[in-house]
C-alpha cells in the first residue's frame, strides 16, 4: 500500500513535464519569428519594417488549417477525436519547416506581382508554421480534454513557455550595435572673410557590430523545440505512465486501471479542484452555495478519492456571448492588429528597445499563465478590468505607432522605459484574460466543446485584427517607417 500512495506522485510529475514540453510547441515557431523581427529588420531583409504586417497576414491565411480541421472534426464519427492524429500532422509539418529555415532563410527572389524583391523562403516557411500553430489553437486544447482536469493550466503553462525560451534565446543572441567611426580624415583649406582657414575634414562611416549568432543558429532552436514537442505528444498517448493520467472515459477497463483508480490518500495534488470549488461569482453569497441543490444546474468532478465535488455553476447564454465577444476583441489586437505595427511602435526608440520590448512582452506570457494557475478566478467583473487595462496600453502602442518616426520622449530613457513597460501591460493583461476565459470554459460540463470553440473564436479574432490592419500599414502606410544613423549630426568640418 505505501509504494501504491507514492505512484500516483511519481506519475503525474513527469506527466506535468510533458504536458508543458507537449505546450511549447503551440506557438513556439510564430512567437520565435517575431522575437526575431528586430535583427532581420537590422539585417535590411526586403520588407523592412513591413515585414511584420506580411507575417500577421500570412498567419491569418494560414487559418485553412484550423478550418480543415474543424470540419474534419465535424464529419468525423461520434467518439472519434480527430485531434490526435491531426497532432502528429501539423507538429511534422512544424519540424521540416523550421529545419529548412535554418537553410534558406535569406532566399530573396523578384515576385512577378510587384516586380519587387522578396523573402520568399522565409514567407513560404512562415506560413506553414503559422498553419502548424494556427491549428494548436484547436487541436492542442481539445487534446488536453484526454487528460484529467489539472493538468490544463500545465498546458497553458507550456505555451507560455512557447514565448519565454524564443525570447531568452533572442537575448542572448542580441541585434548588434551601430557605431560611427572616422573612415578617412583630410586638411581643407577654405577663405573666411579674406582670410585663409585650415579646416580638418572628416569622412564618418556607420559601422554594424553584428549579433553573437546569426539568425539560421536561431532557427536550428525552433527545429529542436518542434522535435521535443512532437516526442512529448507521442509520450502522452503512448507512454504507459501518461496514459494511467488519461481521464476514465478515455481509458481501456484494465487491471492495471483498476488498481490505479483505487482511493489514493493524499496522492493528488488538489489546487487547481480547490480553487474551481472555493471560488465563487461576486453575485453569490457563500451561504447561497452550501445550500444549493446539486441538480440545480450543478455538475461535479470526481476527485482521486471517488469524493464528488461540485465545480463552477453552469455558465447562462448572455455569459457565453460576453466572454466569447471578449476573447474576440482581444485576439484581434493582441494576434492581429499590433503585431503589425510594432515595429513602428518600438524601433524609433532604437533596435535594442525594440528587441527588449518584444522579448519582455513574450516573457510575460509564461507569467501571466501562471497566474492563473495559482489565482484561477473565474470574476466576471475581472475579465472586463483587465481587458480595459490591456486596452488602455494597446492604445498607447498604437500612439506611439502612428507618431512614428518621432514618437514621444525618443532618445530619453524615460521614453525606452515606458514603451517597454506598454508593451509588457499589454502581453500580460490580454494573456491574462484570455487563459482565464479558457479556465472558465474547461470546467463546464461540455468542456471539450466549447474548447474548440475557444480556439475557433481567437482564430476568428485574429483575422479580422489582422485583415484592418494589413492594408493600413502596406497600402495606405500611414506609419512611417525609422531608420537609425549614429553618423546623423557628426561635424564633417572642423577649424583647426
Amino acid at each position: 500500500m505505501a509504494e501504491q500512495e507514492k505512484s500516483p506522485l511519481r506519475v503525474r510529475i513527469p506527466v506535468i513535464i510533458l504536458v508543458m514540453l507537449f505546450g511549447t510547441g503551440s506557438w513556439v515557431a510564430i512567437n520565435g519569428l517575431w522575437v526575431q523581427l528586430p535583427l532581420l529588420v537590422s539585417r535590411n531583409v526586403p520588407e523592412g519594417y513591413n515585414l511584420a504586417a506580411y507575417l500577421t497576414i500570412i498567419i491569418q491565411l494560414a487559418n485553412i488549417g484550423p478550418l480543415i480541421f474543424t470540419l474534419a472534426n465535424y464529419f468525423s464519427p461520434k467518439g472519434l477525436h480527430v485531434e490526435i492524429p491531426a497532432n502528429f500532422v501539423i507538429v511534422s509539418i512544424g519540424c521540416i519547416s523550421t529545419l529548412l529555415l535554418v537553410f534558406f532563410w535569406d532566399y530573396y527572389t523578384v515576385w512577378v506581382i510587384d516586380n519587387t524583391l522578396h523573402s520568399t523562403a522565409l514567407l513560404c516557411l512562415a506560413f506553414f508554421l503559422s498553419i502548424v500553430d494556427c491549428t494548436s489553437s484547436v487541436a492542442f486544447t481539445p487534446f488536453m480534454s484526454v487528460l484529467k482536469n489539472s493538468y490544463l493550466t500545465w498546458y497553458f503553462v507550456g505555451e507560455g513557455l512557447s514565448s519565454l525560451l524564443p525570447s531568452v534565446v533572442a537575448l542572448i543572441q542580441g541585434v548588434g550595435t551601430k557605431e560611427c567611426v572616422a573612415n578617412s580624415t583630410y586638411i581643407n583649406e577654405t577663405i573666411i572673410n579674406g582670410t585663409v582657414v585650415e579646416q580638418t575634414c572628416t569622412n564618418w562611416l556607420q559601422r554594424d557590430t553584428p549579433e553573437r549568432f546569426p539568425p539560421q543558429n536561431f532557427f536550428g532552436f525552433l527545429f529542436a523545440m518542434m522535435v521535443t514537442c512532437l516526442i512529448s505528444f507521442t509520450m502522452l498517448n503512448y507512454l504507459p505512465l501518461a496514459k494511467r493520467e488519461h481521464v476514465k472515459k478515455y481509458q481501456p477497463e484494465t487491471e492495471d486501471s483498476k488498481v490505479e483508480d483505487a482511493p489514493v490518500k493524499g496522492a493528488e495534488s488538489r489546487t487547481m479542484l480547490v480553487f474551481s470549488v472555493t471560488a465563487v461569482d461576486d453575485t453569490t453569497s457563500q451561504n447561497d452555495v452550501d445550500d444549493a441543490e446539486p441538480d440545480k444546474g450543478h455538475h461535479t468532478i470526481e476527485g482521486k478519492d471517488g469524493a464528488q465535488t461540485p465545480s463552477q455553476p453552469p455558465v447562462t447564454r448572455w455569459q457565453f456571448a460576453y466572454l466569447f465577444g471578449i476573447l474576440t476583441f482581444v485576439t484581434a489586437m493582441s494576434n492581429g492588429a499590433l503585431p503589425s505595427i510594432q515595429t513602428y511602435s518600438c524601433a524609433p526608440y532604437g533596435l535594442n528597445t525594440y528587441l527588449i520590448a518584444s522579448t519582455m512582452a513574450n516573457i510575460a506570457n509564461p507569467l501571466a499563465a501562471f497566474l492563473v494557475m495559482l489565482f484561477p478566478f473565474r470574476s466576471l467583473p475581472l475579465i472586463g478590468v483587465t481587458t480595459i487595462a490591456g486596452t488602455l496600453a494597446a492604445t498607447f502602442c498604437l500612439l506611439t505607432a502612428g507618431l512614428s518616426p518621432t514618437p514621444p520622449l525618443q532618445y530619453d530613457v524615460a521614453g525606452d522605459a515606458i514603451i517597454i513597460l506598454a508593451w509588457i501591460f499589454v502581453s500580460g493583461f490580454f494573456v491574462y484574460t484570455k487563459a482565464t476565459i479558457a479556465w472558465i470554459l474547461r470546467c463546464q460540463a461540455d468542456n471539450r466543446t466549447l474548447l474548440i470553440w475557444y480556439g475557433g473564436v481567437s482564430q476568428i479574432g485574429s483575422m479580422i485584427g489582422a485583415f484592418v490592419m494589413f492594408p493600413i500599414v502596406t497600402i495606405a502606410q500611414l506609419f512611417v517607417p525609422y531608420y537609425e544613423n549614429v553618423c546623423d549630426g557628426r561635424p564633417i568640418c572642423e577649424t583647426v
